[in-house]
């Protein structure tokens, strides 16, 4: 669904830009049909939270990159592990949801991936989920001494 989004918005803009100087009104509605895409998928996000509070996430932060191709990269935190059962139950009321199913299936995989670090310096910290034409999915890994140690930048 994401791809096909973001798809359709770069073959727009190719296409527009093949043309001859257009309006400023051909300008405007493509960057209207992006602000529009762009605020429906936020508005999705925001309105799966209780989905993703279920499945024992939380969306901590949420970045919006503009650019020729947009980018929405939400930042998971896991709050709790649920049963691969109740993982298929949750997924199986998502059939009309693909981004927010896609979304839950990226979690329950990358979570799984903390025990590559078991006997490392190393801890599950979190997952980025880039929403962009081509979707990526990024577990972050952090050194425990490093989220405790803070620096006074006013003294530098």
């Amino acid at each position: 669904m994401i791809k096909e989004i973001f798809e359709h918005i770069k073959r727009r803009f190719e296409h527009d830009s093949d043309q001859p100087e257009s309006p400023a009104s051909d300008t405007s509605s493509l960057t209207q049909l992006t602000t529009e895409k762009i605020k429906a998928l936020i508005a999705d996000l925001n309105n799966a939270q209780p989905i993703f509070t279920e499945a024992g996430f939380i969306m901590e932060q949420l970045d919006i990159e503009i650019g020729l191709i947009p980018k929405l990269t939400p930042h998971f935190r896991q709050l709790k592990e649920i049963s691969k059962q109740e993982e298929d139950q949750l997924l199986n009321q998502l059939n009309d949801r693909r981004l927010i199913k896609f979304i839950l299936i990226s979690l329950f995989k990358s979570s799984r991936m903390k025990s590559l670090l078991e006997n490392a310096d190393m801890y599950f910290h979190g997952i980025e989920i880039d929403i962009t034409a081509t979707p990526s999915v990024r577990t972050v890994f952090k050194r425990e001494h490093s989220v405790a140690e803070t620096y006074d930048i006013t003294k530098h």
